[in-house]
């Protein structure tokens, strides 16, 4: 749901009593979450009114998040509880249960809601269950051209201006996640000064100086086998709340990037072929043909077995997900760049 379908569907039906909000794209949970909470009790900030229980810390529980949901005090009448990582719920099965039980006889006053930073199944019965008594919202990641359609509209909003072809250039360069994309506006609105249009130049000249972490730098860091660069930048993207989960997929949709713009080049086509094959902004295929010439075929086809065993690790275990990205680039800045393995 939209945030601005969301947003009418909180004035006209009200508030459910219990919300799962999940999907990949974290932006959009983080604002669909505040507008709930909001309309649920009027604040986000107030401790009276508003619980938080996150799932990630120690051995918090489905127990925790009902006595959450049934300590109404004195003095208010309504509460709110946002729990964070429900996505741990899917190793829990008794609180899934529980959870489940509640959503069938929930507290009135109280407001729950279960945030996961990944999509859950929706055939599950526990999703199920709470669609059946309550809502339930995903939100996955933006294709490129959503993004695109997002940035001119979010620009806008902010009091800058944004062209279709500067879009295309700010998502081609840091991706489609809208968490970093809010943040590299941010970043553009105050190069750019106020209400002033945002232009090329300022995306290359802002994006060069504050995003050392980008996708590209980060790739040039593998392609020079230079294990503690690349974990410097993967680390700087952590620190701007990307989620593993979408740095793998940067770094994935960029090798794959990488082997189309590989086949022009060795039929000596330069950046400008590449862009016509890849339809990416002009800025983003110069960068491609400055790199692929540091790269043969096999390691870049072979690079995605590495991918996908990333993903698996990533999706399977409990170990920090920061802690699998790093084993991923460790293996790959292993591996000589410029000849089939051995």
């Amino acid at each position: 749901m939209e945030l601005a379908a969301l947003e009418q569907s909180l004035k006209t039906e009200g508030v459910a009593p219990i919300w799962l909000v999940h999907g990949e794209e974290l932006w959009m949970i983080e604002q669909a979450t505040k507008m709930i909470v909001k309309a649920a009790v009027g604040t986000l900030d107030d401790p009276m009114l508003v619980t938080r229980v996150d799932l990630a810390e120690g051995k918090k529980g489905a127990k925790d998040i009902l006595s959450a949901c049934r300590s109404i005090g004195l003095f208010t009448s309504r509460i709110a509880v946002i729990v964070r990582a429900a996505e741990l719920l899917d190793k829990k099965a008794e609180d899934k249960e529980e959870l489940a039980k509640y959503a069938e006889k929930p507290v009135r006053e109280a407001t729950l809601v279960l945030k996961a930073n990944e999509p859950l199944d929706g055939r599950s019965a526990f999703v199920k269950r709470v669609q059946k008594h309550g809502k339930v919202l995903n939100y996955p990641l933006l294709k490129g051209w959503q993004a695109e359609k997002w940035v001119v509209e979010r620009a806008r909003q902010i009091g800058s201006r944004c062209d279709p072809a500067t879009a295309k250039l700010i998502v081609d360069l840091v991706g489609s996640s809208l968490m970093t994309l809010e943040q590299t506006l941010q970043q553009l609105s105050l190069y750019a000064g106020k209400d002033k249009p945002l232009v090329r130049a300022d995306v290359e000249g802002a994006l060069a100086a504050t995003r050392s972490h980008s996708i590209f730098e980060l790739v040039d860091a593998i392609s020079a086998k230079d294990t503690r660069g690349a974990i410097r930048h993967v680390d700087a993207m952590l620190e701007q709340r990307e989620s593993p989960p979408m740095i793998l997929g940067s770094i994935v949709r960029h090798f794959r990037n990488l082997v189309e713009a590989k086949a022009v080049a060795d039929r000596g086509g330069g950046a400008q072929e590449i862009q016509a094959k890849l339809k990416v902004h002009e800025f983003v295929a110069k960068k491609l043909s400055e790199q692929v010439g540091r790269f043969e075929v096999p390691f870049l086809r072979e690079s995605f077995e590495d991918f996908f065993r990333a993903e698996l690790e990533l999706k399977s275990t409990r170990i920090d997900p920061a802690v699998r990205l790093e084993a991923l680039l460790m293996r790959l800045c292993a591996q000589p760049v410029g000849r089939r393995r051995a």
